[in-house]
């Protein structure tokens, strides 16, 4: 990527603490056709270029898998998820902003450990428009839904950082709409697995689309 992303550095941060309330268990650690639904976003992860790697978790199994899988990933945990998703934002940036090469990123991925057939292509896609305006958001979208992935550069972190409760970057993104940068994805892409039929329905689309 050489010159163009010099000093253009990209966090990501996963966030990994939710209670999964709606689904009735823990849907990280549920499997998703070979493995725990959580993997799939590790692994992405650890595929991608972000020059700093961060996942904010309570959960033991998630931990170990990283420690094993992706050692070069910084762990935060999370002691306070009752606060929602804003608190795994808040670590997050708050262990970017302890890193001695602090000054030398410009923006930060939120990404979230539901969405299993999120594709390498779009990520790429999404951090090539973070590169060509690092002053913007920039938000991976289909038709129907905007969503996360979504990078926010650095001059929006203390918005960031004042969130509260389970409002995500959604909320800041809304206030700037001018700073919004959209890459198109396929829907499936972007569908998570909130409820037991999701995931039925989501393994049913993989192995549709496997078929071909």
């Amino acid at each position: 990527m050489g010159e163009n992303t010099q000093n253009k550095k990209i966090a990501i941060i996963i966030m990994a603490s939710g209670y999964s309330e709606r689904f009735g268990s823990n849907k990280l650690l549920e499997s998703f056709l070979d493995k725990p639904l959580f993997t799939y976003t590790v692994d992405l992860v650890a595929s991608c270029q972000a020059e700093m790697k961060i996942i904010a978790t309570r959960y033991e199994p998630v931990i170990q898998y990283v420690k094993e899988n992706v050692p070069s990933m910084s762990i935060v945990w999370n002691a306070h998820p009752e606060r929602g998703i804003s608190e795994s934002i808040h670590l997050g940036i708050r262990y970017l902003k302890q890193q001695k090469d602090y000054e030398e990123y410009a923006g930060c991925c939120f990404m979230v450990c539901d969405q299993p057939l999120l594709q390498k292509e779009s990520m790429q896609e999404l951090f090539k428009s973070f590169y060509t305006n690092p002053e913007g958001i920039h938000m991976c979208v289909t038709k129907k839904r905007e969503g996360n992935p979504v990078i926010f550069p650095k001059q929006l972190f203390d918005e960031l950082m004042v969130l509260t409760g389970d409002k995500g970057g959604k909320q800041v993104a809304r206030q700037h709409p001018e700073l919004v940068h959209k890459v198109y994805v396929s829907e499936k892409e972007l569908s998570d697995m909130d409820y037991k039929e999701d995931k039925i329905n989501l393994e049913k689309e993989h192995n549709k689309h496997n078929m071909r």
